[in-house]
């Protein structure tokens, strides 16, 4: 049997994309993220999901607190949301398997947050997952949708944006 989210040659039909790292670097160059905060080292408790290479932090780890919107300055949409995300305080290797959902953030409370093919959120078909259930084949169910285009996952208890899905 295939897995959630592939294709008949075993090659994932989406992908699980981090925070781009160029956009990353260029926060870090100008010591900011893109609302003005200060770019800060903290250490990491090792709890923190990283949104750049879709992992949680290793205790003692160099991180940072950024704000973040998958949307990029200037917003063109009135979906566009920021929030808190960590990231790695120097520029990581980023997430390596974009074609699989990322296995150290599938044990947490989840929410699904389609958008359709206008950029409008798709609200009939909002998940949430939680952890010990299958969260890849919740995203692949989402995803199969016609009227859905792409999908940013958050935490269902923060909120925050963890990572998007769209097809490959």
């Amino acid at each position: 049997m295939r897995g959630a989210g592939t294709q008949a040659g075993g090659m994932s039909t989406l992908q699980y994309q981090a925070i781009d790292a160029g956009r990353l670097d260029a926060m870090r160059g100008q010591g900011a993220d893109e609302f003005g905060n200060p770019w800060q080292r903290r250490t990491a408790e090792g709890w923190e999901p990283l949104r750049c290479c879709l992992r949680p932090a290793r205790a003692g780890a160099d991180i940072a607190l950024i704000s973040y919107s998958p949307w990029p300055l200037p917003w063109g949409t009135p979906w566009a949301e920021a929030g808190p995300v960590f990231v790695c305080h120097r520029r990581c290797a980023g997430y390596q398997t974009p074609d699989e959902y990322p296995p150290g953030l599938a044990d947490r409370h989840s929410q699904l947050n389609p958008f359709d093919h206008e950029g409008s959120r798709a609200y009939e078909h909002i998940t949430f997952v939680a952890p010990g259930e299958d969260h890849a084949a919740a995203v692949a169910k989402v995803m199969d949708q016609p009227g859905v285009a792409c999908l940013h996952v958050r935490s269902a208890t923060a909120q925050c944006f963890t990572f998007e899905v769209r097809r490959a």
